[in-house]
C-alpha cells in the first residue's frame, strides 16, 4: 500500500521552485507598472473634483452678487443657508475648501474674490485673470 502511494507521488507532476519564482517576478513587475498608474489617475480625479467644486462656489458667489450688491461679508454657510449652495463642498480629502468668513473684494462683474479669514482656510478662488486653485487637491 505504501509502495503504491510513493509511486503515485513520483508520477505526479507539479511546479518547480524556479517556475514559481518566475511567476512571482512577473506579478511583481505588473504591480510595479499598475500601481503608479492607478495613483496618477486618482490624483487627476481629485484635481478635477476640486476644480469643479471651486467652479460651483464661483457660481454661487456670482448668483449672490447678482441679488445682493451691498458688498457684505458672508460665510460659505450663508451661501448654503440662502440656497446658493446645496451643501458646503468638501475636498477629496474630506476637508472644507474655505472655512471662515468670505469677502467679496470687488463688485465689478467678473472681478471678485473669495478668501477665508481664519487658519482653517483650505482654498482660495479668484475670478478674473487669476486661475482657480485649492491648496489641498491631492491630500
Amino acid at each position: 500500500m505504501i509502495k503504491r502511494i510513493r509511486q503515485n507521488m513520483k508520477s505526479q507532476k507539479g511546479f518547480t521552485l524556479v517556475e514559481l519564482m518566475v511567476v512571482v517576478a512577473i506579478l511583481g513587475i505588473l504591480a510595479a507598472i499598475a500601481i503608479p498608474r492607478f495613483s496618477n489617475s486618482t490624483a487627476a480625479a481629485n484635481t478635477a473634483k476640486a476644480a469643479a467644486d471651486l467652479r460651483t462656489i464661483d457660481s454661487a458667489i456670482s448668483m449672490y452678487l447678482a441679488n445682493d450688491t451691498t458688498g457684505t461679508t458672508i460665510t460659505i454657510q450663508d451661501l448654503v443657508d440662502d440656497g446658493y449652495l446645496a451643501a458646503v463642498p468638501k475636498s477629496p480629502s474630506g476637508k472644507v475648501y474655505v472655512s471662515g468668513t468670505l469677502s467679496t473684494s470687488s463688485l465689478t462683474a467678473g472681478d471678485y474674490s473669495i478668501s477665508g479669514t481664519d487658519t482653517k482656510m483650505r482654498g482660495s478662488l479668484t475670478v478674473g485673470t487669476t486661475a482657480h486653485y485649492a491648496e489641498d487637491f491631492h491630500k
